[in-house]
């Protein structure tokens, strides 16, 4: 028992070393402004990273705030819902739960004609080896 709860405090110990460790923290920090520049450059969108560090300073990619304050905005445009005008004779956008259902009848819908046409397939399948048996083939 007392083993148990010597090994217990000892790997919390080391878990909170590797937390704590500043070095460790530097590794990480380099390690996600990287994967957020290759995020960036390979599939050509805007990133911004915010980090906060273990004594609370912030942190960011890219440097410049006025690039990060960009993308928090266009982030931010993109939660605002959009506002339904009355007298517009476009469409209005369905809400996303509608239209969420409606993507998932869908694809239940295909899934179910599917699974239609491999019972019917899979039953033409039985009768020809049930036939095949009993018909003589004609030349």
């Amino acid at each position: 028992m007392a083993d148990e709860d010597q090994s217990k405090k000892a790997k919390e110990d080391q878990s909170n070393k590797k937390t704590n460790n500043p070095k460790s923290y530097q590794v990480r920090k380099e390690c996600i402004k990287r994967k957020s520049m290759e995020l960036a450059t390979l599939c050509d969108i805007k990133v911004c990273t915010v980090i906060t560090g273990p004594n609370g300073q912030l942190q960011t990619w890219p440097d410049n705030l006025d690039a990060c304050k960009e993308v928090l905005d266009l982030y931010s445009q993109n939660l605002k819902p959009e506002k339904k005008h009355k007298e517009s004779s476009t469409p209005v956008p369905e809400p996303e739960e509608e239209q969420g259902e409606k993507d998932l009848l869908t694809l239940v819908e295909s899934k179910l004609t599917a699974v239609n046409r491999r019972i019917r397939f899979l039953e033409n399948k039985n009768v020809a080896i049930a036939d095949k048996g009993k018909r003589k083939i004609i030349e």
